[in-house]
């Protein structure tokens, strides 16, 4: 059975690493730390980690302790369904299929709409790497899925090159959150597009973007209103 959306998620997991593996730390960001056989892609991580981190620190988001991520050909289970990726609160640990093996498991995969490509790749790195650091920042635990989601989806777009993003946004054809608007998982799960494509747009568009990441870190319920 084909799975045509990419699923990448932040639910509790236990990772089984390479124990033969030596994890490579990042010259930047240092908190970044990646477990793989394939060195070649320590580079990518690193890279698409650091996109990330850029982006959340406009809104004053930062890492506050070390990030552990582990690439395997494993798939990961995502409670009943296939993932890709995923991030374990307990231990800042973030588990990631290798890119090549999303293709071979996975008829015509797809995000936003798009076929999967090396750059969504980058943008579901960011998304986990988004997760880790959203948590270190949290006011209220745990913190909701709605809330986690908009960040995370925010940051996949947020590092995607400008004529992609610019793709997606017109084609998911939504327009920002609005006042009075309930952002929620459910919402998420039934049009993830246009959910990120709605986060994306009102983290980089709101009045004060500062006061909303400080209402999300806060948030305890499985939604929250836009004031």
């Amino acid at each position: 059975m084909s799975r045509p959306f990419v699923l990448f998620l932040c639910l509790v997991t236990f990772l089984v690493t390479d124990a033969d593996a030596t994890p490579y730390q990042c010259q930047s960001p240092a908190e970044v730390f990646v477990t793989t056989k394939d060195e070649e892609m320590n580079a990518h991580v690193c890279a698409a980690a650091e996109r990330a981190m850029v982006f959340l620190a406009e809104f004053a988001i930062t890492p506050r302790r070390a990030i552990h991520l582990n690439i395997s050909d494993a798939e990961i289970d995502g409670h009943g369904y296939a993932a890709f990726g995923s991030y374990d609160s307990r231990s800042d640990s973030i588990e990631l299929m290798f890119f090549d093996a999303i293709l071979e498991r996975t008829e015509n995969p797809q995000m936003y709409g798009e076929s999967f490509d090396l750059e969504h790749y980058t943008g579901a790195i960011a998304h986990e790497i988004a997760h880790a650091v959203v948590q270190h920042n949290l006011k209220a635990e745990p913190i909701s899925t709605g809330p986690q989601e908009y960040l995370a989806h925010a940051t996949q777009l947020g590092v995607m090159p400008k004529d992609r993003r610019r793709a997606i946004i017109r084609a998911m054809n939504v327009s920002s959150w609005e006042s009075g608007d309930a952002i929620s998982d459910v919402y998420m799960a039934i049009e993830p597009g246009k959910f990120a494509v709605k986060s994306y747009l009102h983290l980089t568009s709101t009045e004060n973007p500062l006061d909303f990441v400080a209402l999300l870190l806060n948030a305890k319920w499985f939604y929250v209103y836009v004031p």
